[in-house]
């Protein structure tokens, strides 16, 4: 029986797997008035897409694999809420993408606001081995490491043991509500924020 290969770190040693999704993204980001992606957001984008297209077999990280569903579903579907994300927090801020996965909301919106925000921090929290190890690699290759880390732990447990307190704790497709405002209240600053992806 042949040992499995180690999972690939390296996006720039990758198939350019990302371009119709980025392509698709672009008429989004316009139709919506939102602002074109900037360089660097371009490049993070690439790394993450990059490794989630070479992890996904293996790990299961999302079922979407369409370029336009892809570009609504995960990045648009962040980006969004930026502008409300810079009306609750003005300048600096610290952020958490409590049950990351494959990295969505928090990679796309990282990307952004780290990118104009230099004091800010923004913690992508994921509870299953393999799939914080996934997140690592794209923060390494995102460039946005201090500021972008990764924490693998349940919510439960990195209220004791994680002193951050949060500004603004973004979830998507985690729990119910009721149960998601118990799991980030203690993760949250005094005037911290909840801000929650919800479907009907």
């Amino acid at each position: 029986m042949s040992e499995r290969q180690p999972l690939p770190t390296d996006p720039a040693a990758l198939p350019a797997t990302e371009r119709e999704t980025l392509a698709e993204l672009d008429l989004l980001l316009s139709e919506a008035s939102l602002p074109p992606m900037t360089r660097s957001e371009r490049a993070v984008h690439t790394a993450h897409l990059r490794l989630l297209d070479a992890w996904n077999p293996a790990i299961n990280l999302t079922r979407i694999s369409e370029a336009r569903e892809r570009a609504v579903r995960h990045y648009l579907d962040a980006l969004v809420a930026l502008p409300f994300i810079n009306q609750l927090i003005a300048d600096g801020g610290s952020f958490a993408d409590l049950g990351s996965g494959g990295g969505f909301p928090g990679v796309p919106l990282a990307a952004n606001l780290l990118g104009v925000r230099p004091t800010a921090t923004f913690d992508l929290i994921e509870a299953t081995g393999k799939k914080a190890r996934f997140l690592e690699c794209v923060v390494a290759a995102s460039g946005l490491s201090p500021q972008l880390r990764v924490l693998n732990a349940r919510a439960e447990e990195l209220a004791s043991r994680n002193p951050t307190r949060y500004d603004l704790v973004l979830a998507r497709a985690v729990a119910p509500l009721t149960e998601l405002i118990r799991l980030a209240r203690p993760l949250l600053a005094d005037s911290g924020h909840l801000l929650a992806w919800k479907r009907e």
